[in-house]
């Protein structure tokens, strides 16, 4: 199964790219399987509460879908950093600091090109 860590400004550019979750990262990982940071989805209901009803992030799927972890109180990406470093696992994100960050200490990550493509980058 390929785990990957999830990121909310990733969670939502797949959401809102509207890409079939499973294909689309099965086709890179294998059969995906997610591990949600309790901080990321604390951000993710705070954005989920402010999009109109049918825009919703599908946060039950995640739920479901979703190893859960809960994590110490710190900024979500020095979370998300400290964990995928631990076990190696890679981020989906499309945030560009966290992206740098993480390819500098050898992070894989997921990323959603142009909206339409996803690609898993390994290292600078």
């Amino acid at each position: 199964m390929g785990d990957v860590l999830i990121d909310a400004c990733g969670w939502v550019a797949l959401v809102d790219g509207g890409f079939n979750i499973d294909l689309a990262l099965s086709q890179i990982i294998g059969p995906p399987h997610f591990i949600l940071i309790d901080l990321v989805l604390e951000e993710l209901e705070e954005i989920d509460a402010n999009r109109p009803r049918n825009r919703n992030l599908m946060l039950n799927l995640l739920r479901q879908r979703s190893t859960m972890i809960e994590h110490p109180e710190m900024h979500t990406d020095d979370a998300l950093i400290e964990l995928s470093r631990g076990q190696q696992l890679p981020i989906l994100t499309v945030d560009a600091n966290l992206k740098r960050r993480a390819l500098e200490e050898g992070i894989g990550i997921l990323e959603i090109v142009k909206g339409k493509n996803i690609r898993l980058v390994n290292g600078l």
